[in-house]
């Protein structure tokens, strides 16, 4: 996450936003984003959308010319995330608006030269782009049936945004409070705004509303492009000092500057190093980066990791897809039936991590499925909706590998058996 706060800082700054404005936009970002921490590798992608659309903000306004190696910016990016169709997305929208305004004048138009070197580079960027695994697939995957599968609706991150909104720690709100004044600052400074940077912001926003996931672009995207216009906005009124509630809001900024002028919030040095020195320390010495007070959550399989180490157990494991990321980080030698990278994996494979420990209709055909893949051993909920399929064989099955209040850890022989004699006693009982 500390890439794109970097990322996030040093834009506001480039803009002008005084430390203050700084501190709150990363305070927001961290409050919001802090509970994504399981969703790292998508930061890859936020860091190259801030980092392009900041490049051609600052080219399309005159700041400074757009850099010559933005193609090797979105050739890395191309093969570190498939996320890099929204840097397509976006050089196109930015290439074709900047000719469409040559004509309309809604925004100050480029010069011929700066257009040109717009349309050249970024034509060389997205050239490059598809110089990475499968570019015209990642490009169709949107529209393929995959991702708009049902299944999907069942994992924590492709929820709806507004799903989130009165659960704990209620930061989410956060986000609409941003997306809000993000509007207004658009509504009074339309013509302020390159109209690709509206559109950008429109689709991050229907991305972070359909599933928070989104969220990890939008909010940063919205923090580095309307928290300036909000400076700018915020001293008008200042200088006008009308209405009651502008008042108010200035006399509260005067008491908010005040108190970070107090020695207690002035910047010192030794604190940030202190703390850097320390979180380095434990990083690198094991015993305590492996031995932290909350170093395991109640929810992961500790206990069966541990088994696994001890026995040097490999091979391919079938197990719930938060279960089975643990593990294989715990065991480099083990394989799961899927894992938290819900988006690499066929909706079918996830909905038999969801459906086959269940039971549900159509199990058998699920079963044969996971058997078909050479799987070695299962691990199973013992408790709880997806415990149906253990507590269903749990007499017939003599001695489980491992067994704790959460988890049993069995072979594929032992279910397989398990589950026959399932069958067999269901179909007895059937008049």
């Amino acid at each position: 996450m500390g890439g794109p706060l970097l990322l996030v800082g040093l834009r506001l700054h480039h803009e002008g936003v005084r430390r203050r404005g700084v501190a709150l936009a990363l305070l927001v970002l961290v409050l919001v984003e802090s509970r994504a921490w399981n969703l790292r590798p998508l930061y890859l992608s936020t860091m190259g959308l801030l980092l392009v659309s900041g490049w051609l903000h600052d080219h399309c306004t005159g700041r400074r010319p757009l850099p010559s190696w933005l193609p090797l910016l979105m050739l890395a990016w191309a093969n570190l995330h498939p996320g890099v169709i929204m840097g397509q997305g976006l050089l196109l929208g930015a290439i074709g608006w900047e000719w469409l305004n040559q004509r309309l004048r809604l925004n100050a138009p480029l010069g011929r030269a700066g257009l040109w070197r717009l349309t050249w580079i970024g034509c060389l960027a997205l050239t490059a782009t598809f110089l990475s695994p499968d570019p015209l697939g990642r490009l169709l995957y949107p529209f393929s049936p995959e991702s708009h599968h049902p299944i999907l609706q069942s994992i924590p991150e492709m929820r709806p945004l507004s799903t989130f909104l009165f659960e704990p720690p209620y930061t989410i709100c956060l986000v609409y409070i941003v997306a809000a004044l993000t509007a207004w600052t658009i509504f009074r400074r339309f013509r302020q705004y390159r109209f690709w940077e509206i559109a950008l912001l429109a689709a991050l926003a229907w991305l972070g509303t359909r599933a928070f996931r989104g969220v990890l672009d939008w909010l940063p995207i919205m923090l580095t492009l309307a928290v300036p216009h909000l400076m700018t906005m915020l001293a008008t009124a200042a200088r006008s000092r009308r209405g009651i509630l502008m008042q108010r809001l200035l006399r509260c900024d005067g008491s908010v500057k005040r108190l970070l002028h107090t020695p207690l919030f002035r910047w010192h040095w030794a604190w940030p190093a202190g703390a850097l020195a320390a979180l380095t320390l434990i990083s690198i010495f094991p015993p305590l980066s492996r031995d932290m007070p909350m170093g395991n959550n109640p929810d992961w399989p500790v206990g069966a990791a541990d088994w696994i180490e001890a026995h040097g157990v490999e091979g391919r494991i079938f197990a719930a897809p938060d279960d089975g990321a643990y593990l294989m980080w715990r065991r480099p030698g083990v394989r799961c039936y899927a894992d938290t990278r819900y988006l690499f994996f066929p909706p079918e494979l996830i909905e038999d991590c969801q459906y086959l420990p269940q039971l549900a209709p159509g199990w058998p055909e699920r079963l044969r499925r996971v058997e078909s893949y050479g799987t070695d051993y299962y691990l199973l909920k013992t408790s709880g909706p997806h415990g149906l399929l253990w507590q269903a064989i749990r007499a017939k099955v003599a001695d489980p590998l491992y067994c704790d209040n959460s988890v049993v850890l069995l072979r594929t022989e032992q279910v397989a058996a398990g589950l026959e004699a399932y069958k067999r006693e269901q179909a007895a009982l059937r008049p």
